[in-house]
This record gives structure tokens, C-alpha cells and sequence, in this order.
């Protein structure tokens, strides 16, 4: 079976011919001139690439491998069945924030193989908003606001329209805010997965938050704050093979024949140690190539870029070979023996992840094991989702409770700790959440005429998201733009070690009061008609979740107790300005070079993607745009 879908997909998308060259064999490279190196062939690396090598040479270096025929990695049941995936890999982080003053570590999950973490995550078709993107403009990046990255989503995407049959069970869109000639497929799954079960978590919603939250054709339109929706995904359908398959950067940007490039080389199971610089006669540092090794370890080989080297390793990897390169925090660098090239102590500074309640399962009731609401064998996580606002989270009081402590945030923690370079940058970041946060925003913002939800111009201030399965029933929920920041640090010069890591998770109080809000409605919804007619009687006690009437004191220890990473890693290398601790400008250039550019989750300021991937490619979209406008204009 595995050669014959091995046999299909290579007909279909690769073709007899292929002209870009993937190979794990360095002597096929090493006499080769590239014009770009691209440093990781992951979510964004592929996606730059691609854009790239249309009419220059290009050079991936991707440490992982290719998994091309690997059934695990390009099913997309795959991931909710829990299969252990050859892509997935794990760190370490350093001992957080938990209860009673203890401390525990928890594992950081990446992809490491071609399509990096887009071939290993949940393909949640999630964006960001209106609102947050407005945010990211705010903090000194013009050109970032929603209006301007919509169209680079738009460009990535293939969208599939719901059909007859799934729009009846429930799904819907809104057809101007997508992308119908783009690479990505994004799809509702066919069949439309569990549908008793969408109905039925819809009206729960509505229910639990007072009406407050409401049902919306499409949460993608940027206005999702305030809504509930069946959500789309990161799939597209195979006709050959009769099933959904992930739409991972690789099977998007990569493997088909359409996006064959004479120009592209993916050189795989090898890593970048570091990024060859020298000085030009106007001071600014210019990258000339990398130094590139085997993963398993074996000689170093030069590779030079006669234009520019693009940096897309991701935020826990991307820092790692900054600071190996000598570029990051010079005082740092010296403890360990490294020369500095580039003081730019915001390198692996700003690090955010959303923090994910998942230890959040009801056993199913008998009664309620049917397809329908348990979505038989083919299951996927988060069919479907809601974005409360603050004001639906917290209520008025409270919310306007919180946009005083955002707004006058304490920073001394973070300062302390190295999340941020100085009290200014993170209280200018808590103010643009603040204003995201805001309740009524009509006056600041013109919607566009496609929006029917004109009013909840306004951030999500947390998710919750269900899932369906044959025994239990999930009811998950993460936090939304966390004041939580951590770094990233290499101890050795080695590239096969891992970095030290220290998310400084929930150390920020405005994330525990987020998180102790979540846990509080999850606890509702699972003792909330109708939902709760489909899970045992003594379910939520069964659980674990803390009981609706919990002590504010009981759901908090629950929370320090069981929460993990959501594996959204951003802002280790923030798009901010210089003073406040950023690493790259609003074109993706680090200050102080003329041709190194970072394109990844490590850019964002703020953790604006709920579910990052579909957000990625936009950013990988824009990177090229603006890469090649300056070749135009050179």
C-alpha cells in the first residue's frame, strides 16, 4: 500500500521529470553557485524558496529529511490518532512556572524534516485578525497591517469552497477574504467530520457565553473576536486516492510539478552552523554564505550567496545560528567564546508561546457513539471554534479591569529575566493588546464591506476549540497574545546541541487571569446543554477540570498544574524597533546587515497567529515580494 500511494503521488505531483533537485548528498552541491541561501526548508523556507527560484538560483539547507512517501506525515487523520511522527521532534524547555512555587519542564515540539512544522501540526485553518495585525503595524511596521497581509494569504492559498452536502451540516465562508489560485490547499474535510457533534458545540457556545458570542460564516474574515464557527483546514482532496491528504509547505510549495524550479537546490539532512559575514565600506555587515555540515555530524563545507542568505529555521532554531554567527547579545556571546560581529541584544529575546489546556477530555455517553458525533475513523482536532472576546470572557467590569493592568503592566520580571531588552518594549507591547482589547473600536476602524461582523472589531482574548473521538470528547482552550516573555541561548558552539530554552510560561499575571478564564469556561460548556446530554453523568468530575463552582484558587492550581506549550513559538527575532530590543526591520532585514533577512515565526512582536501556519505563508509571500522588489530597484 505504501508504494503504491508512494507509486500515485509521484506520478501526479513529481512527475518523470523533476526538475528541482532535492538530495542529501553534499558533493551535488558544493560546486554550485546559488544567488540565495535559504536556511531551513520548513513552513516558511519552502514558501520563499519556491517564490525565489523562479528566475534565480536558490539553495535550502533543511537539517531534517525527506519524507516524501511517509504515510504518517501526509495523512492528516494521522495527527489526531496520536501516530508518532518521524518529523516530530522535541526540546526541552527549562523548568517553568507551576504550582505552589514548584517548577516543571515541558517539551517544545518542532518539525524536522521538509515542511517542518507545517508537515507535523493539527493544519487548523486559523488567521490572524483585524485587529492584531493593526497591532503589529502599531509597534513601528508599516505595510503589516491587515489590509496589506490579506493579499499575501490570499496568494498562498487554494481554497475549496465548502460543498451543498457540507454547507447543510454546517460548514460556510465567505468567498472575498480567500485565495483560489495559490499552492496551499484549505478545505473542509469530506466527509464534513461529526456533525452532530458542530451543531451541538455551536449552541453550546452561544449558550455559555450569553449570546455574547455568535455564529459567523467564516473566522478567517479577520473579525473572528466574538464568534463560533466550523473550521476549514490545511487539506486538500486527492481524487486519485479518494481522501483528504495535509497541505504541508512541502506537498504545497515543493513536490508538485507545477511548483518544479530549475533554479531551486533542497539540500536536506545537513545544518547550517553558521552565516559567513563581512564588513562593507558603509559599516552595515554583509552575509556572504554559511558554513554547512551533516545533521549527524561530519566535515564543514562553505557555501557562498552572491545576493542575500534568508534565515527560516523558526523561533527556537533561527536565534541558535544568529548567536553561533557571533550575531546577538555581544556581552552574552563572550561567555561562551564567541567573537561578536553584531550587537543585537534582542536575538533570542521576546520569545512567546500561547499556553494550551488540553488534559480537558469527557468520556463519551453511551448513547452518543455514533459517527456523527464521534467522527467514526477519520477524525480532526478543533472542528470547531470559538474566539470570545475579553468582554465575553470577563464581562464588562472585569475587562475594563484588564485594560488598566495592560496598560499599566509591571515589567520588572521580564526585564530581569532577558524577555525583553527594556521596560519600554514590553509596556509598548502591552499597549497595542490593550488597544486590541479595546470593547468598541467602530470609530478607529473602517470595516471592509465583505465583514458581516462589523461589530467585534476587537481581538479574541482566548480559543476554545472541540474535538471529537471515540471514547472521549475534547473541549480545549488556549490563550490568545500572551505578556509571557522567555529567551533562547545557546551553551556550545555545537549545532547538534540543543539551545537553553526558558519560556517563562505564566510568569505575566494578565496570561494566568486569560488561562484561569479559559479553564473556567471549559468547565461550563461541559455541564452546559446540549453538549453536556453527550458526555457521561459524572464526566466533569471524571476529568479532572475543576468543577463550575470551583475557588478562583482551585482552578489556578489546575491550570499551573496541567497546562502545556501550544508549540507556537514567535518573536525570538521581534519586527520592532531597535530601541525596544528588535532584531529585524519592517523588511525583514536584521539591523545592522544589508543582505541577511529573517522570514519566520520568529519576526512577530506579538503572538497575532492563533494558529500560525496559514499566517506563515503570508509572511513567507511578503519576504519574497519584498526580496525581489529590491533586486527591481537595485
Amino acid at each position: 500500500m505504501r508504494f503504491l500511494a508512494h507509486f500515485l503521488w509521484s506520478s501526479i505531483f513529481i512527475g518523470s521529470v523533476q526538475a528541482t533537485i532535492i538530495t542529501d548528498d553534499l558533493s551535488k552541491v558544493v560546486n554550485l553557485s546559488f544567488e540565495f541561501i535559504v536556511v531551513g526548508g520548513g513552513t516558511t523556507g519552502l514558501a520563499a524558496a519556491n517564490r525565489l527560484a523562479l528566475n534565480h538560483s536558490v539553495l535550502v539547507v533543511e537539517r531534517g529529511q525527506n519524507l516524501v512517501d511517509n504515510e504518517v506525515v501526509n495523512d492528516p487523520f494521522a495527527f489526531a490518532a496520536g501516530t508518532p511522527s518521524p518529523c516530530r521532534f522535541s526540546m526541552n524547555s527549562t523548568p517553568q512556572n507551576s504550582v505552589d512555587g514548584t517548577y516543571r519542564s515541558l517539551p517544545l515540539f518542532y518539525g524536522s524534516c521538509l515542511g517542518g512544522s507545517s508537515s507535523i501540526n493539527g493544519m487548523m485553518g486559523a488567521r490572524p485578525t483585524f485587529a492584531s495585525m493593526n497591532a503589529i503595524e502599531a509597534l513601528g511596521n508599516p505595510g503589516w497591517g491587515w489590509n496589506d497581509f490579506l493579499p499575501y494569504m490570499q496568494r498562498s492559498e487554494n481554497f475549496t469552497p465548502p460543498n451543498p452536502s457540507q454547507i447543510e451540516e454546517g460548514a460556510n465562508y465567505i468567498a472575498a477574504v480567500h485565495g483560489y489560485h495559490g499552492p496551499v490547499g484549505v478545505s473542509f474535510a469530506r466527509p464534513f467530520v461529526a456533525p452532530v457533534l458542530q451543531r451541538i458545540a455551536k449552541k453550546t457556545t452561544q449558550t455559555v457565553f450569553g449570546g455574547e458570542v455568535t455564529l459567523t460564516p467564516d473566522m478567517g474574515d479577520g473579525f473572528s473576536g466574538g464568534h463560533v464557527s466550523s473550521f476549514y483546514y490545511q487539506i486538500h482532496f486527492n481524487e486519485t486516492l479518494h481522501s483528504d491528504r495535509r497541505s504541508s509547505s512541502a506537498w504545497s510549495y515543493l513536490y508538485p510539478q507545477a511548483q518544479q524550479r530549475t533554479g531551486l537546490t533542497v539540500l536536506t539532512a545537513h545544518q547550517v552552523n553558521s552565516v559567513l559575514t563581512s564588513a562593507s565600506a558603509s559599516g552595515n555587515i554583509i552575509a556572504t554564505g554559511v558554513l554547512v555540515e551533516p545533521t549527524i555530524g561530519g566535515p564543514v563545507i562553505m557555501i557562498n550567496a552572491s545576493r542575500e542568505v534568508v534565515i527560516t529555521a523558526g523561533a527556537l532554531q533561527s536565534p541558535v545560528i544568529l548567536q553561533r554567527s557571533g550575531i546577538g547579545n555581544a556581552t552574552f556571546l563572550r561567555t561562551i567564546r564567541i567573537e561578536s560581529v553584531l550587537d543585537l541584544p534582542g536575538v533570542g529575546a521576546n520569545l512567546q508561546d500561547h499556553i494550551g489546556l488540553y488534559n480537558t477530555s469527557f468520556p463519551l455517553a453511551p448513547y452518543a457513539n455514533t459517527t456523527n458525533v464521534t467522527g467514526g475513523a477519520n477524525v480532526l482536532a478543533g472542528i470547531v471554534v470559538a474566539q470570545p472576546t475579553a468582554q465575553d470572557t470577563l464581562g464588562l467590569k472585569d475587562a475594563t479591569a484588564l485594560n488598566i493592568l495592560l496598560r499599566n503592566l509591571s515589567t520588572e520580571h521580564a526585564v530581569s529575566v532577558g524577555g525583553v531588552v527594556n521596560s519600554e518594549s514590553l509596556a509598548t507591547q502591552a499597549a497595542v493588546i490593550a488597544e486590541a482589547y479595546e470593547i468598541d473600536r467602530m470609530q478607529s476602524f473602517q470595516a471592509p464591506l465583505w465583514s458581516i461582523n462589523q461589530q467585534h472589531i476587537v481581538d479574541p482574548f482566548i480559543e476554545i476549540f472541540y474535538s471529537p473521538g471515540s471514547v472521549y470528547l475534547q473541549v480545549a482552550a488556549h490563550t490568545i497574545l500572551p505578556l509571557s516573555r522567555g529567551t533562547i541561548r545557546i551553551n556550545t558552539t555545537d549545532p547538534s546541541a540543543d539551545p537553553t530554552v526558558d519560556m517563562q510560561f505564566l510568569t505575566s499575571e494578565v496570561d494566568i487571569h486569560a488561562a484561569v478564564a479559559a479553564a473556567r469556561r471549559i468547565s461550563l460548556i461541559a455541564a452546559t446543554p446540549p453538549f453536556s446530554e453527550l458526555i457521561a453523568e459524572n464526566a466533569l468530575k471524571e476529568s479532572g477540570v475543576p468543577d463550575v463552582n470551583a475557588t478562583e484558587e482551585e482552578v489556578r492550581k489546575w491550570v499551573l498544574e496541567t497546562y502545556e506549550s501550544d508549540i507556537h513559538f514567535e518573536g525570538s527575532h521581534s519586527m520592532l524597533p531597535k530601541e525596544l530590543g528588535g532584531v529585524v526591520s519592517p523588511q525583514l532585514l536584521v539591523y545592522g546587515t544589508k543582505n541577511l533577512r529573517i522570514a519566520d515565526a520568529s519576526i512577530l512582536p506579538l503572538s497575532v497567529f492563533p494558529h500560525p501556519t496559514l499566517g506563515l505563508y503570508g509572511v513567507a509571500e511578503k519576504a519574497a515580494d519584498m526580496i525581489l522588489q529590491t533586486i527591481d530597484t537595485c
